[in-house]
């Protein structure tokens, strides 16, 4: 595990935390942060998938604002910052630096098996990674903002899997719906909900984890990149 400099599409250099599989060769994951940062809980994050035999790469997305940012979300102002961050970013922007992410990795394992995964923001900004990068699939937990986003996306976008918790406010009964019809449309779409989770159920040390639901998750998970990535 160590960090390594990618190359923006302005060809500016922007740090990503990179944990390579036992298998260099192996399939990989570009992993997408929350609102804080390429913080200790994504890199626990990345560490996790690449145990299971992923090659990860987690892009810092917020380094045209404040580079190698790390936040923590139990800290108030902290929060604030995140979502002021998130809401400053030039969507478009953001996700070519995640297809610069996802071109370094096929590079680097000469492999193209690649999913998009992310978790809060990187769950909305997975689905943009289906319909608008390489990814051969993508993969949301419980992604912000989408009740808009999945309906909208090209039936030409890669398959992708949602994660929703059901007590999450982020996402209230009439959004999880809308999603849910938009995402039943779709062949290659799956989504689950979670009943008795909240948003960030799946979160490594996270006040609100849940250890039975991620575990589900983790599973549906991997069983959907091998259908899809390999």
């Amino acid at each position: 595990m160590s960090y390594v400099t990618l190359t923006s599409k302005e060809g500016k250099p922007f740090q990503a935390y990179f944990v390579e599989a036992s298998d260099k060769k192996a399939p990989g994951i570009v992993l997408v942060q929350e609102i804080f940062g390429v913080n200790a809980s994504m890199r626990a994050a990345a560490e996790r998938w690449a145990s299971l035999g992923y090659n990860v790469i987690c892009p810092d997305l917020f380094w045209r604002k404040e580079a190698g940012l790390e936040l923590d979300p139990a800290n108030s102002d902290q929060f604030a910052r995140g979502v002021e961050l998130m809401q400053a970013m030039d969507e478009d922007l953001t996700v070519s630096d995640l297809e610069v992410a996802r071109a370094w990795l096929e590079e680097k394992t000469g492999n193209p098996a690649i999913a998009g995964l992310g978790y809060c923001w990187g769950g909305r900004l997975v689905v943009r990674m289906a319909a608008d990068t390489g990814v051969k699939c993508a993969v949301s937990y419980y992604g912000v903002g989408l009740e808009q986003l999945v309906p909208a996306t090209p039936a030409s976008a890669a398959p992708t899997l949602l994660h929703i918790a059901a007590l999450d406010s982020y996402v209230p009964e009439p959004a999880r719906n809308t999603i849910l019809a938009a995402v039943n449309s779709r062949d290659g779409w799956e989504a689950y909900v979670y009943e008795g989770c909240d948003h960030a159920f799946a979160r490594p040390n996270g006040e609100l984890r849940d250890e039975q639901a991620t575990q589900q998750a983790e599973e549906r998970s991997v069983a959907f990149m091998q259908k899809h990535a390999r």
